[in-house]
């Protein structure tokens, strides 16, 4: 008997299916994307408190659940248009009302499973004093299919620099700023109950598109002027240039963000941190979030 271990999982992506040695593997910290089926019964009244196995059904299923993984150039190329919907320009990735489905299998090793027609529900770019970035993946998906043990391709993990916290540079209302940590989340809305006369959900569509933005910043005098903004708010980057990989450089650009007053506090003895807990919205023809992923 061979022990399933985490450390053996590998994680493909792949806008198509087959999965191929040409499919893109990724580097993971954990992930929970799991089929969860129904079995439907009659439930009536028998004359006995029992419930009969015979008088049952298979019932619909739905595919959800995560992926963590650290954020570097060559999975954000593959991962952002899945993300906000329009295909690269350049090295930017901007909004597009429709979001592309995509495939992804994993290998959990005593079995690899494919899941197809996945859509990201929730993206979560997220980073803290003295660790790397994260982002997670929030995925809906349409299907679930078990295939046998070695027959993930044969794929090379990547090997390009991470990004870490310390890369970043945040500026917010005309200046820059020091924080303690941020959280960019990207909220698609998709529609998960949408089941018609089939077991599994045919169409998965985004229902709505909005970008939550989170800092927690010294509450000190250069970031005074961040409590009580005006309503309309202001454009604001958040810049990442990788200090060990030349080109490197992750950019989030944001129309305006709006944060409404929250007032800091004091815990106790420790300093005192400007929680600011905002919207990213367009304005006129800009776009509410433009991320832009260069690199050499």
């Amino acid at each position: 008997m061979t022990t399933a271990q985490g450390s053996q999982v590998q994680v493909a992506f792949d806008t198509a299916l087959p999965f191929d040695t040409g499919s893109i593997p990724l580097e993971i910290i954990s992930e929970n994307l799991t089929k969860q089926g129904v079995i439907l019964e009659t439930g009536g009244l028998r004359g006995s408190r029992q419930h009969p196995a015979e008088r049952t059904r298979t019932g619909p299923y739905k595919v959800s659940g995560s992926l963590l993984l650290p954020v570097s150039r060559v999975a954000l190329d593959n991962l952002l248009p899945t993300i906000l919907g329009g295909s690269e320009s350049t090295d930017v990735f901007d909004f597009a009302e429709s979001l592309p489905e995509f495939q992804m299998m994993i290998d959990r090793v005593s079995h690899v499973f494919t899941y197809t027609g996945c859509k990201v529900n929730q993206a979560s770019f997220r980073g803290s004093k003295g660790g790397l970035l994260q982002l997670q993946l929030d995925i809906e998906a349409e299907t679930e299919n078990v295939g046998a043990a070695g027959s993930f391709p044969t794929l090379t993990m990547p090997t390009e620099k991470p990004y870490a916290f310390t890369d970043g540079v945040v500026t917010l209302a005309g200046s820059a700023r020091e924080i303690f940590d941020f959280n960019v989340v990207i909220d698609n809305a998709l529609d998960t109950e949408r089941f018609v006369n089939e077991l599994t959900r045919s169409e998965i569509p985004a229902q709505d598109h909005i970008v939550a933005v989170d800092f927690n910043a010294p509450f000190d005098s250069a970031n005074a002027d961040l409590y009580g903004q005006s309503l309309e708010g202001s454009a604001a980057t958040l810049a990442f240039t990788n200090a060990e990989e030349s080109g490197s450089v992750l950019t989030f650009s944001f129309a305006t963000i709006q944060f409404p007053d929250r007032s800091p506090n004091s815990p106790g003895k420790t300093e005192i941190a400007l929680p600011l807990r905002g919207v990213a919205r367009k304005v006129g023809s800009t776009n509410a979030l433009v991320i832009t992923n260069a690199h050499a």
